[in-house]
């Protein structure tokens, strides 16, 4: 009886053993055909919705596209950009006596290279913009073109508020020439592409975007309105085109902004709107003609402007007698508008006034003594020499280079 009982329950736990172990090994079958699942995204864990990721915007054949495009644009572009030599006339002693004034040495005279800059031509009979500083204090100038050929070169004209000027060669033979691109379609973001002969290696090329326009303010020359880029300039670089990606001129690269002297991306080329307008003058009459108000001018400070009640504004600080300021302005009236235009900086309001010309009528809104009157004068033309550049000269913490 014992032995029937003993063999019952171990048939029983058998069977049960036997029903444990198969569904284990179907539990076990089963987990092994499902898919793993997916790890849970930290931004799920923590309630927030992640965002998938977004395929790249340029393609592989977008990307030879676009370098297509450089290349052809480079290309084209490249014969119309010189190196500009420029030269000074020095005396030089001569071991030789001087054969009509006994007791003499005779002075011989030499031209040796002192500086060298960039320039491309605007016209195809020879007309080739600069700068003015490429230019000035030089007896002469050789140009090389990108085939390598020779030519002198004279000064046409020179405009030092815009740091721009004009040379000209003659050769019996038409030069490619570069355009001038829409001041108002050059936007942050754009590709900007130098070219020049930086440190006399001709034919450079360097590329950035556009990291800034209508920059003024710097201090750098009177007439301000650059484009800023972060596209490489370096000495020799002077008077280059900075070009869009269509291979028009968006600015004539003037000077860069360093702690040290190197380049470090803060780069600026005067606009084209200035070029154009400053090249087709000095080709006309070999001069600019600006209108002058006769002014000097200041800022304001924000508790300045918050005394006054105001937004924004300038100061009119000092008059020049018998300019056309004085007729109508006095010292401590602040200029609010010129021409429907708000004026927030000095630089506003000598941009305003640079756009016209010697003659033409200017509306300001000004306050006086508490009142907001509208004044009207009329602009007459500037006196010589009434400019000056280097303001930054005295600014240690910043490295202003001319290239």
């Amino acid at each position: 009886m014992n032995r029937s009982k003993q063999f019952l329950s171990l048939l029983a736990a058998s069977v049960c053993g036997g029903a444990v172990a198969l569904l284990l090994a179907h539990v076990f079958l089963k987990e092994k055909t499902l898919p793993a699942p997916s790890p849970v995204p930290a931004s799920e864990k923590t309630g927030m919705r992640a965002v998938p990721p977004k395929p790249l915007p340029v393609s592989a054949q977008d990307a030879g596209t676009l370098q297509t495009q450089f290349s052809d644009t480079i290309s084209r572009s490249m014969p119309a950009v010189v190196l500009i030599t420029a030269q000074k006339r020095i005396g030089v002693i001569s071991p030789y006596a001087n054969l009509y004034n006994y007791g003499r040495r005779r002075i011989d005279y030499m031209e040796i290279p002192s500086g060298q800059g960039s320039g491309f031509f605007i016209r195809e009979d020879g007309y080739i913009l600069t700068n003015h500083h490429v230019v000035r204090n030089q007896d002469s100038f050789w140009i090389t073109t990108h085939e390598g050929e020779e030519y002198p070169a004279k000064v046409v004209g020179i405009d030092p508020p815009t740091d721009l000027a004009l040379l000209k060669i003659d050769a019996k033979r038409k030069f490619p020439v570069l355009e001038f691109a829409d001041a108002e379609s050059v936007k942050i973001g754009h590709w900007a592409i130098a070219i020049g002969a930086p440190f006399s290696l001709s034919r450079t090329v360097t590329i950035g975007i556009v990291s800034n326009t209508r920059r003024n303010g710097v201090g750098m020359n009177l007439h301000e309105s650059y484009v800023q880029t972060d596209a490489s300039i370096n000495p020799g670089n002077s008077g280059g085109p900075l070009l869009n990606i269509q291979g028009k001129v968006i600015g004539v690269n003037d000077f860069i902004l360093s702690p040290s002297g190197g380049n470090i991306g803060l780069s600026f080329a005067i606009s084209s709107d200035i070029a154009k307008q400053v090249s087709t003058e000095l080709i006309s009459s070999g001069h600019v003609e600006r209108p002058w108000l006769g002014a000097v001018l200041a800022p304001l400070n924000r508790s300045a402007k918050k005394k006054l009640g105001i937004e924004h504004g300038v100061l009119i600080s000092q008059l020049f007698r018998n300019s056309p300021a004085a007729n109508a302005l006095r010292p401590g009236d602040i200029v609010l508008k010129a021409n429907g235009r708000d004026i927030s900086t000095p630089y506003d309001l000598q941009g305003c006034i640079f756009s016209l010309l010697p003659g033409a009528k200017l509306n300001l809104t000004i306050r006086r003594a508490g009142k907001t009157i509208p004044v009207e004068l009329t602009l007459t033309k500037s006196p010589r020499n009434w400019f000056r550049g280097g303001m930054n000269a005295d600014d240690e913490s910043v490295y202003v280079r001319q290239m």
